[in-house]
């Protein structure tokens, strides 16, 4: 049985001698992995860029055994190339300086409507104060796209407690673009 799976599982195993193992498993999943990104992104240069940063995070955690052979390969690494892609689009939005905070009553009412609009504010807000847990969920659904049942199974989480913390986070964003803090 040469599943990604089975192959992945004998890299580990292998550890850093199992260079030309992982290279064959790399060669195996390549092209899938440079589709998922052309369906995403359209620059040709951001494409291979986040399939090698794709590739790269896959070598690592193999030569350094961080892979559970017990779990499904492909699974994993679409976790790693979906996280490489949600690291691309955080490089592309423009960085801007937080307001102090939210509202800010020396500032006028359409200076603070900005700045509970703005959705990098927004999200650097959220991060501060949400459980990492229900962040995750919010970012992967608001930002990533992804609908719950993705979620659920990117996570490894029941699409119950997913929603309840989608519920939370959206919640907390609401009270944030209303002015009233989260």
């Amino acid at each position: 049985m040469n599943t990604t799976t089975h192959i992945a599982g004998e890299a580990l195993k292998l550890g850093p001698g199992g260079r030309s193992l992982r290279a064959s498993l790399f060669e195996r999943i390549m092209e899938r992995i440079h589709r998922y990104f052309v369906k995403l992104i359209w620059d040709a240069h951001a494409v291979d860029d986040c399939l090698q940063r794709t590739l790269l995070r896959l070598e690592t955690s193999l030569s350094e055994g961080s892979y559970d052979p017990e779990r499904s390969f492909n699974r994993w690494m679409w976790l790693k190339a979906h996280s490489v892609y949600v690291d691309y689009c955080r490089e592309r939005r423009p960085a801007q300086q937080l307001p102090a905070a939210l509202p800010d009553r020396g500032r006028s009412g359409t200076a603070q409507v900005e700045a509970r609009l703005d959705a990098t504010t927004v999200f650097d807000t959220l991060r501060g104060e949400l459980p990492p847990e229900v962040f995750e969920v919010f970012v992967l659904r608001h930002d990533g796209g992804q609908n719950l049942s993705q979620i659920a199974a990117l996570l490894e989480r029941d699409r119950k407690t997913v929603r309840k913390h989608l519920k939370h986070a959206e919640r907390a964003a609401l009270k944030l673009l209303k002015g009233k803090g989260p």
